[in-house]
């Protein structure tokens, strides 16, 4: 969308902006139906290669678990207040309660901050 993407790009640090990034469990569910294994993962970013290389990746054996790696990652609050992001992370006993919090803050940030409400959605 060539208007989110200038809104973007108006940030001189993509630190400045929350909005951003994927699911790592929907990119893995997604490159693996085109053949490619999950093999890294540092800070915020991932590493995918076709299969038919796994050899070359030895001693390590692909694919990686995208669970594990959720597990052990350093967690960025990236302009999120942290108390928002402790509670969103270690507080709810659902993950399915934080939604709407979450929700309700990327819409406030978008108002305040972006030309008009983009779409997105959340998925639990």
């Amino acid at each position: 969308h060539s208007e989110l993407w200038e809104f973007f790009n108006s940030f001189e640090s993509p630190e400045e902006v929350p909005i951003r990034g994927c699911s790592l469990a929907y990119e893995v569910d997604l490159l693996h139906r085109f053949g490619y294994d999950f093999v890294a993962f540092g800070g915020h970013d991932a590493i995918f290669t076709h299969r038919s290389v796994r050899s070359a990746w030895l001693p390590l054996r692909p694919p990686m678990d995208e669970f594990d790696c959720y597990n052990e990652a350093f967690i960025a609050a990236n302009g999120i207040p942290i108390a928002k992001t402790r509670r969103w992370f270690f507080e709810l006993a659902d993950p399915q309660e934080a939604l709407p919090e979450i929700w309700e803050f990327f819409a406030d940030w978008m108002q305040e901050h972006a030309p008009r409400l983009f779409p997105f959605a959340l998925r639990g």
